[in-house]
């Protein structure tokens, strides 16, 4: 069970970083829609032209997104999540 003190800490990070979440969630969600158009774009178009390079390039620029937005978001919940096991580890510790 963890105390008030670390409830309160964790609530006060989910709340003051609730816009960067969301943030980083939309562009996600964005870049994966990008990401999809991409690939069914470049797999209809038969022949290899600079179209389907703007294609190639589009879906390598929303993976890059994909992938920091994602770390992003891991993070933040990395930070959270150490926040609550040190204080269950300093209570198992103590007993």
């Amino acid at each position: 069970m963890i105390d008030n003190s670390t409830k309160d800490t964790i609530d006060f990070m989910l709340k003051q970083f609730k816009p960067e979440r969301y943030a980083y969630l939309g562009v996600t969600i964005a870049s994966f829609i990008l990401l999809l158009t991409c690939v069914i774009l470049f797999m209809t178009q038969n022949p290899m032209s600079e179209k389907n390079v703007g294609y190639i390039a589009g879906m390598v620029g929303s993976g890059g997104a994909i992938a920091y937005t994602a770390s992003q978001l891991l993070r933040m919940w990395r930070d959270c999540m150490s926040l609550f096991t040190k204080e269950t580890n300093k209570k198992d510790s103590n007993e």
